[in-house]
């Protein structure tokens, strides 16, 4: 039950600390690695950065895919 009511704030950046998207709801955090896909585009996770303050602030920094990766 710990963990129930963790706060936390999630933002994608790019290579360059530029913010794609802020404030993203996800249901788990992603590793590096992973792909993710959204605004129509795929991206790498390159990075997965935390922070703690009185909330978790996570920042996954990515890459983006010039083409559809393969499965």
């Amino acid at each position: 039950m710990f963990g129930l009511f963790r706060k936390y704030s999630v933002s994608i950046l790019d290579r360059k600390w530029k913010p794609i998207k802020e404030v993203v709801k996800v249901k788990h955090i992603p590793r590096a690695g992973e792909i993710l896909f959204f605004e129509e585009n795929y991206y790498r996770v390159i990075n997965v950065v935390h922070f703690i303050t009185d909330k978790q602030g996570i920042f996954i920094i990515v890459e983006k895919l010039d083409t559809q990766p393969e499965e």
